[in-house]
């Protein structure tokens, strides 16, 4: 059973396969082909001082060696081939003595090697069967050639290779299973769990490394479902989401009364809780927009009563002050109030923001809340009021000056000054803005992407007549009382973030609510402009809000300390369980359901994989930024990377000091880093130090971007047209030749 393995003679070497001779050649250590060397022509080779093997190889293939190595590495080639010839007479004699001993014998993948496998089974107390595992190693031809049975048998059953592979197989596994059964032992069930797990997933496998990578994934797994299970658990019986007022405690020892002060726009909601407000010890205005509350605050100031201001981006303290307005988001459930005013409380069914509004109205802690918002939440707020056994007052308010529709649909050659065209876009509104300026009209612009100070200075532009016309978004719709004699929309629908709708009622209410002012524009018209039917403008108008109903359920999002006590209980430092654990919370059978924590999912999983401590990651997992926005994708990345480093971030560093050249899609995008930049400098001072810096270049932003905005509609009212292109220019109107057509 000695199969010949000498080396050919130089007459026999040329019988051998030369796709053989290749592939031992280029296994062979100091061989290699010209693309192992990364060559392309044999000169190169010769130049380095390498030859080739006299070898016959397909496709006139050559091996490069060293010159003083090549007889060696010639005989080497030799001898292996030999070996391959001879390999199938071995597997055929050794196979059954190596069998008959527990052994396989197989072909390995290199020509003149084969391979020896030895099952065996190991056996571990905590589980049921043994694994039945395969050990193995390869072993040359000539190193088994010249063995009758017997000496095979012998020469494997002793290798030392393959009994340290045998050994290192039994003791990895043992020593893992007892790391992991130290892991969880104190709890019995627990133990019983992740033993049947393991088990079950790895039972078939038959290599003790694909085992062991399985076991470290069942145990993430388990580990993850366990954190699940008691988060899930924990969240509904210690938060108990379905008594969500429970969790204000303060608002819950008061004796509040709600007074609800419903009525259409321009009905002077406002002016009564404003009057309690000036006239409590202490009060909050509760916006839903930084722009609102920037208005209440300098309201109240001017009228002397000291107010702050508070909102996600910026926080002015005026001393002695004992009013706060504020956006509905920065509720501060722990300070007792004399007066809160939640404004736009229709706002409850909101699907993005709507669970700001359900803490503002559950927990704001307050001996007098005032709820100002649209007849259609009237339902929801009464049916709460008798869920949480509070007094309810509701005020009732008519418009000061009538509404009607304008019966036909209007050219935009008839827009004229004093009126507001809504687009539900920035750039339909710019798209608007053109269209209107280019019939000789100048246009002041409105929009959610601009900073607050640039919206209050276009609403001047408009207010004062500076601007004839204003082209807004339904931003106009909250807040801002303008001097609007007709409102005309240019769209009767608008994407929202998921899909292109028609405009619900209350969005049609609210807008056209605008049109007319008390004392100026004695009645409002409102009607659509360039396209859509009035027709059907009249029937969204009296269509009711299939979103706003007495059984709408109010909207929740955990709370920053919520996470925080969650995470101590299971025992993680990642935040995406977290917000896992409260997604799965149970509301079944109460008034409350929870938000789309989808956003939050995302910004969770981004900073779990920074290299953060938890308590950051926490902070930033509220940071008032959208990942879907480059803008603030960016700048997360630039913070998470600036505490990671513990290395200060300047504001130079994230944006431009030259502002002069930008646009304003530019001017936004570096309002939107101020705003963002400030937010760090509140949160994380040490590595954020510009707060004032950054103060300023929000108001130099904000001042460049209102320029721009007036210039272009001066340039196109004056008729000088900044995009017309000159005669001659490319792309010019070119001249008729001819009679002129009539």
């Amino acid at each position: 059973m000695t199969p010949d393995t000498s080396p050919a003679t130089d007459s026999e070497a040329h019988t051998w396969d030369p796709d053989l001779l290749l592939a031992i050649a280029t296994t062979e250590e100091g061989c290699a082909t010209l693309a192992q060397l990364g060559l392309v022509r044999p000169k190169q080779a010769a130049a380095m001082g390498l030859v080739p093997l006299p070898l016959v190889l397909p496709d006139k293939e050559q091996v490069w060696v060293e010159a003083d190595r090549q007889e060696e590495l010639l005989a080497t080639i030799q001898r292996r081939a030999a070996e391959a010839v001879a390999r199938p007479a071995l597997l055929t004699a050794a196979r059954p003595p190596l069998r008959e001993a527990g052994f396989e014998i197989t072909p390995a993948i290199v020509p003149d090697r084969v391979r020896v496998t030895q099952r065996l089974e190991v056996r571990l107390p905590s589980f049921p069967h043994p694994y039945r595992l395969n050990v193995d190693r390869t072993f040359s031809v000539g190193e088994l050639s010249d063995l009758d049975g017997a000496g095979l048998v012998d020469l494997v059953s002793t290798d030392g290779k393959l009994n340290g592979r045998r050994r290192d197989a039994e003791g990895s596994l043992a020593r893992r299973l007892t790391e992991i059964e130290a892991e969880v032992s104190s709890d019995a069930e627990a133990l019983a769990e992740i033993r049947e797990r393991l088990w079950r997933a790895t039972h078939h496998l038959t290599d003790a490394p694909s085992v062991l990578r399985r076991w470290e994934r069942e145990v993430a797994g388990w580990a993850q479902d366990r954190i699940h299970a008691r988060g899930r658990s924990f969240v509904d019986s210690h938060f108990d989401l379905k008594r969500y007022e429970d969790l204000f405690p303060l608002a819950r020892s008061m004796p509040r009364r709600l007074v609800l002060v419903v009525g259409p726009t321009n009905s002077g909601k406002t002016h009564r809780a404003m009057q309690a407000l000036k006239d409590a010890r202490s009060g909050a205005y509760l916006a839903p927009l930084r722009l609102l509350a920037l208005e209440i605050m300098d309201r109240l100031n001017k009228e002397g009563v000291a107010a702050n201001l508070v909102t996600g981006e910026e926080e002015i303290r005026v001393p002695g002050a004992r009013i706060t307005a504020s956006t509905v988001e920065m509720l501060d459930p722990e300070s007792r109030l004399d007066v809160a005013v939640i404004d736009e409380v229709q706002m409850l069914a909101d699907a993005e923001r709507g669970w700001a509004w359900s803490a503002a109205l559950v927990g704001v802690p307050a001996e007098t809340v005032f709820l100002l918002g649209s007849p259609d939440i009237r339902p929801v707020v009464e049916r709460m009021a008798q869920y949480l056994g509070e007094p309810l007052e509701v005020v009732e308010l008519e418009r000061k000056t009538p509404l009607k529709l304008i019966d036909r649909r209007l050219e935009w050659s008839d827009v004229q000054a004093g009126d507001a065209l809504i687009a539900f876009s920035r750039r339909e509104v710019h798209s608007v803005r053109e269209t209107i300026r280019a019939k000789g009209l100048s246009a002041a612009v409105i929009y959610g992407a601009l900073a607050p100070e640039v919206r209050r200075r276009e609403a001047e532009r408009f207010t004062t007549g500076e601007a004839d016309v204003v082209v807004a978004t339904d931003a106009i719709g909250m807040g801002l009382n303008l001097p609007v004699r007709r409102v005309l929309f240019t769209s009767l629908e608008k994407f929202d973030g998921h899909e292109v709708r028609p405009l619900s009622g209350s969005e049609v209410r609210q807008i056209a609510g605008r049109a007319g002012r008390y004392g100026k524009f004695e009645v409002g018209e409102y009607g659509v402009v360039g396209r859509g039917s009035p027709n059907a403008l009249r029937h969204m108008y009296k269509a009711a809000d299939e979103k706003v109903h007495a059984a709408l359920s109010l909207t929740l999002r955990p709370t920053r300390a919520m996470m925080e006590r969650l995470a101590t209980y299971v025992g993680t430092d990642r935040l995406v369980p977290l917000v896992d654990c409260f997604a799965a919370a149970d509301t079944k059978g109460s008034p409350y359901a929870l938000a789309d924590l989808a956003p939050v999912r995302k910004m969770a999983v981004a900073l779990d994989a920074r290299r953060l401590d938890f308590d950051r990651r926490l902070t930033l997992l509220f940071m008032p930024a959208d990942l879907d926005r480059e803008t603030d994708a960016d700048l997360v990345y630039g913070i998470c990377r600036a505490l990671e480093r513990e290395q200060p971030l300047l504001l130079d560093n994230v944006a431009g000091k030259r502002i002069d050249s930008l646009d304003d899609l530019g001017l936004e995008a570096q309002s939107r880093i101020c705003d963002l930049y400030y937010w760090a400098t509140r949160k994380f001072p040490t590595y954020f130090p510009d707060r004032e810096a950054v103060t300023e270049r929000r108001a130099a932003v904000a001042e460049r971007l209102a320029q721009v905005l007036a210039m272009r509609s001066r340039a196109r009212a004056a008729g000088e047209g900044p995009n017309k292109p000159k005669p001659g220019f490319r792309g010019a109107a070119r001249k008729r030749y001819g009679p002129k057509r009539k």
